[in-house]
Order: C-alpha cells, then sequence, then structure tokens
C-alpha cells in the first residue's frame, strides 16, 4: 500500500478487495486496492468519494470488470506510465501544431504528471485519478500557486496526452477533464482611440527606419504588416505561423467587392477566414514585395510561410518585438491597466467586428471558436442591428493575386 498512514482499512472476498483511507488526505475519501484475479500483481484505485457503501459499490463493479477482462484475455495491469510517456515523448513532437506546443505538453508531463504518476500503470488513469492529481498539483509548483486559469491551461495539455494514449489503445475511453471556474475577464484589445494611435505611429515607425540597417527596416516592416493583418483577420498566432502564400485566395462578392480570404489551420481544425477589409491584400503585397526583394527579383515559392525569415523559414515569434512596439507607441496598457500581448490583435479584432454589428454566430465561425466564447468575453460590446455579414454568398469569380500576374 502507498506509504501515507492507513488509518481504516476494511477487506472483503478473502482479501480481494481492501477499501482503506489514509491520513491527511482531503475528503477522507476511500481508496481501494485490488488483487488481480489470476494474477500476481495489486491495482490501487481512488473511488472518489468518502462514502463508506458507495466505496464498496465502486470496488465490487471494478472487480468484476477486473475479472471480466482477464476472461477475454485482456491486460489488466497495463504498461509503466514512465513508459508510455517516454514513447509519447518520440512521438507528439512528429504531429504536434508547433515545437513550441510540444515542448509546453511534455514539459509540464515531465515536471508533475511522471513524479505523480511514475509508479502507476498506464491504465490508472481514470477520472478519479486526474481529479486527485490537479488537488496534488495546487500545492506542488514551481514559482507560486497555479490559479485556475493555470489548472485549465494543465488540463489542456494533459488531455493532448490522454487522447494519443486513447488513439494508441493504451486506455479503453477517452477522459473527460472537469475545468474549474475562470472569471470571465474581459480580454485586453485595443479600442478606437489607441488602435488609431498605434496605426499612425506604425506609418512613421517604419519611415523612421530609412537610414538604419536594413535588418531594423525588414523587421519593422514585416512586425507592421503582421499587426495589420491579424488585426483584420482574427487569425491566432500559431496561425499566422504556419500561413503559406498559396493559403491566400480571393472572390468578388454580389455587392461588387473584393473579399480577401484565408486558408488557416489551427487548434479547432482548417477553415477559411474572410478578412475584414480588403487592405489585408496591400499588407501581404507589401511583404511580398521585401521578399521578391531579398530574392533578388524572384518570388518566393508559393509553399513559402507569409512570416519568414529571409532564408524562407518561418518567424516563430514576433513578442518580443511587438512588445517594445506598442511600448514605444504609448500603447502597452488598455484603459483597465491590462498589460497588451499579441492576442490583443486577435480580441481586438472580435470587438471591432460585433461593435460593427456582425451576428455573433458568423463572426464564431469566422474566427474558429464558439458564440459562448464571444458573449462571455465580448459582452461589453454592443450586438447593434445586423447590418452586413461577413459575407451573404460567394461568386465564382475572383481577381489573380498581384503576385500572380
Amino acid at each position: 500500500m502507498p506509504k501515507d498512514r492507513v488509518i481504516n482499512s476494511q477487506s472483503f472476498q478473502d482479501g480481494k478487495i481492501v477499501l482503506y483511507q489514509l491520513e491527511n488526505r482531503p475528503k477522507q475519501l476511500w481508496l481501494c486496492r485490488l488483487k488481480v484475479p489470476n494474477g500476481t500483481g495489486y491495482l490501487y484505485r481512488g473511488t472518489g468519494t468518502s462514502d463508506f457503501y458507495e466505496a464498496r459499490k465502486f470496488a465490487d463493479n471494478l472487480y468484476d470488470e477486473l475479472r471480466f477482462k482477464v476472461r477475454s484475455g485482456q491486460s489488466v495491469t497495463g504498461q509503466d506510465f514512465k513508459k508510455i510517456f517516454a514513447e509519447f515523448t518520440e512521438s507528439y513532437p512528429r504531429e504536434a501544431a508547433s515545437e513550441k506546443r510540444a515542448a509546453a505538453v511534455c514539459e509540464f508531463i515531465r515536471c508533475y504528471a511522471l513524479p505523480y504518476f511514475s509508479k502507476m500503470k498506464i491504465t490508472e488513469l481514470t477520472e478519479p485519478e486526474l481529479t486527485k492529481f490537479f488537488d496534488w498539483r495546487r500545492v506542488n509548483y514551481k514559482k507560486k500557486p497555479p490559479t485556475n486559469a493555470t489548472i485549465v491551461s494543465d488540463q489542456g495539455r494533459f488531455k493532448v496526452f490522454t487522447n494519443w494514449c486513447f488513439r494508441r489503445g493504451y486506455i479503453t475511453k477517452q477522459i473527460q477533464f472537469r475545468k474549474p471556474s475562470v472569471p470571465d475577464n474581459r480580454r485586453p484589445h485595443f479600442d478606437g482611440k489607441d488602435w488609431a494611435r498605434l496605426t499612425r505611429f506604425l506609418r512613421e515607425w517604419v519611415k523612421g527606419a530609412d537610414g538604419k540597417s536594413g535588418a531594423i527596416y525588414r523587421e519593422r516592416v514585416m512586425l507592421t504588416n503582421y499587426v495589420l493583418i491579424l488585426a483584420n483577420t482574427g487569425i491566432r498566432v500559431g496561425e499566422a505561423r504556419t500561413l503559406k502564400w498559396s493559403d491566400i485566395d480571393t472572390f468578388i462578392g454580389d455587392d461588387g467587392k473584393e473579399n480577401i480570404v484565408l486558408q488557416v489551420k489551427g487548434k479547432t481544425g482548417a477553415r477559411e477566414v474572410v478578412s475584414r477589409t480588403p487592405d489585408v491584400l496591400i499588407y501581404l503585397q507589401r511583404i511580398h514585395e521585401l521578399r521578391t526583394k531579398e530574392s533578388s527579383g524572384e518570388k518566393p515559392p508559393m509553399t513559402e510561410p507569409i512570416f519568414a525569415h529571409k532564408d524562407g523559414t518561418p518567424i516563430h515569434s514576433f513578442k518580443k518585438g511587438f512588445n517594445s512596439l506598442i511600448k514605444e507607441a504609448g500603447v502597452e496598457y488598455d484603459t483597465n491597466g491590462q498589460r497588451r500581448v499579441i492576442y490583443s490583435l486577435r480580441h481586438t479584432y472580435a470587438t471591432f467586428r460585433l461593435q460593427e454589428g456582425v451576428n455573433h454566430y458568423v463572426l464564431a465561425r469566422n474566427m474558429g471558436t464558439s458564440v459562448k466564447m464571444l458573449e462571455n468575453f465580448y459582452g461589453h460590446t454592443s450586438n447593434r442591428a445586423m447590418a452586413s455579414e461577413l459575407t451573404k454568398t460567394r461568386s465564382k469569380d475572383r481577381k489573380k493575386l498581384p503576385w500572380e500576374e
């Protein structure tokens, strides 16, 4: 049994089932130890209840499940958590959306889940056990106690691992995570006044790069148009990172206006994003001209990332440059004193579109999110009478993109 002192213990079925409680455990929950039928080992499980009769019912049902698995030739012990995690660290980075995401998931499991589950079998990843794990996580931390928002983020990382285990048959069902409540704080965005201030600053900021090093000019051109594109499309940072020239398209709507469409791939899958304004094409063209000039007049390949270094590899982060930019422009904080971040561009897009009367459902689809999220985080905007949608219908006509001519 675990090292903590047992304060209560009862056994059934000739010792095949043992229910016990441990000292200094919250709520005095019952735990159970089961003798594997026709085997030599034991299984340990949390019952998730402090009621003895409910715990007894849980243990009896679990023991019946074990007997059924043994009769049908299934494994009841599973492989070691540590061994499966080692396999995960080899496999997952190849299928992760980004290196950064893979590193974050693996680091969380290595720092917290691995020490907790290291002596357990992968089949012991049950919802009650995960509840206990996140209770443990709240009092085990590196720098400061985790907030509910941090726990939700941790659950998202661990869910990547449990879903991976399910797809490979190491666990028999997907695990549901009970998320703690997170205050519906408004997301820091740019209001109309600060957005106008920032865009005015950007124009002079790029002009001010004349006479400076080529690297400074390049950084300012790339960051300026990055900011304008994200704020007028609402795409996520990760979606922008993987955006390629071949992902850009146009169509002429029934109103005769040109629309710019981005094919993005993000955490919610692939989708089409209709830009807020056709000016997005101008911002894209500026980057295309920069890349063409850097390649001695040769157009960048259609498969090249739009936000790329001179060697054509994707720029992984604009965080440092963006933080310096908004500080220099005097728009680092919103009216509530919250520090703005790159994701504030996405929040700005959502806020402006709702203020302009775009329907919640249409906007949610364009952003790859849910109506509930919009209502929770952007309820401070007024959803005026719907005057227009992102696009009502689509025409098959399209103009050639400047770099296609």
